[in-house]
Parts: structure tokens; sequence; C-alpha cells
């Protein structure tokens, strides 16, 4: 997985992932120690509720 393509692939596909959480999962997973984690928590919350 080194070309820009498939990283880009894989991203979308665990946000994807992600997005398929229910809320309070989300929620609970903004205080992961992994920053990734944080990231794709807080992105799927923000468009699960419109912010």
């Amino acid at each position: 997985m080194n070309s820009p393509d498939e990283k880009r692939k894989a991203f979308a596909a665990e946000r994807a992932r992600f997005a398929r959480l229910p809320v309070p999962r989300l929620i609970e997973l903004l205080s992961s120690e992994q920053l990734r984690t944080r990231f794709l928590a807080e992105m799927c919350l923000r468009d699960a509720t419109d912010t």
C-alpha cells in the first residue's frame, strides 16, 4: 500500500467503517490513545451530526 491511490482507497474504506458506528461509540473513540482513531471518530461524528 504505497501508492497515493492505494492510500486514498484505504482511508476511504476506514472512514466508511467508522461512519457506520453509532454516535455514542464515536464519542467513546474520541478518547482513544491513537491519533488516527480520534481523527476518524471526530470526522465521522461531525458528518453524523451535520456540524
